[in-house]
């Protein structure tokens, strides 16, 4: 090999790990069986995406890819914990998905273990009256629930009745939606 050929040889190998370098890794995540009625829900989840993007104190790189129609979110973030910001924002916004990896985690909530009589519940995403029509008709297949007290475009409301709350939850969350419960004060 000549000097030249040489060199040209070694910057090629510096522009190969120059550009690897550039690469960033990808983590892809889906979320499917959102609640998505109306453009309102869709924007919803826009907004809590860009939340993650734009924290102050923890900016991430995620994009979202949201079908309204099919009630799916693709997000694509830089690494896990990018995925992990958004999912957590969306979960703030009231909204809730089977999501296809392992290692990103819904926010849980501390459900009392036995029956309840009234359960006060937050942060559940509501629009529109088709958003209260399919969080009641969550509600109403969970044995036990009488009523609740949800109001349109209100994201607090009670669940009354004699129920287990991790029932609720979980029939909240089947059907798209995140809750949480109150702070205490």
């Amino acid at each position: 090999m000549t000097l030249l050929s040489r060199t040209l040889t070694a910057l090629l190998a510096l522009g190969s790990v120059a550009f690897v370098s550039d690469v960033r890794a990808e983590e892809k995540v889906s979320l499917k069986g959102v609640h998505m009625c109306c453009p309102g829900c869709a924007a919803a989840i826009e907004e809590a995406v860009a939340k993650a993007v734009e924290d102050e104190k923890n900016p991430v790189e995620v994009a979202a890819e949201i079908d309204q129609e099919n009630g799916t979110v693709a997000l694509v973030g830089s690494d896990l914990a990018a995925v992990q910001a958004a999912v957590d924002q969306i979960a703030a916004a009231g909204f809730h998905g089977k999501l296809d990896n392992k290692e990103v985690k819904w926010p849980k909530a501390k459900l009392p273990k036995e029956k309840v009589t009234s359960l006060e519940v937050t942060g559940v995403h509501n629009c529109c009256g088709a958003c209260v029509k399919a969080i009641k008709g969550a509600l109403a297949k969970v044995e036990g629930v009488t009523g609740d007290s949800l109001k349109p475009k209100e994201t607090s409301f009670v669940i009354e009745g004699d129920f287990e709350p991790k029932a609720a939850f979980q029939a909240l969350h089947k059907a798209g939606f995140h809750a949480s419960l109150p702070e205490k004060k």
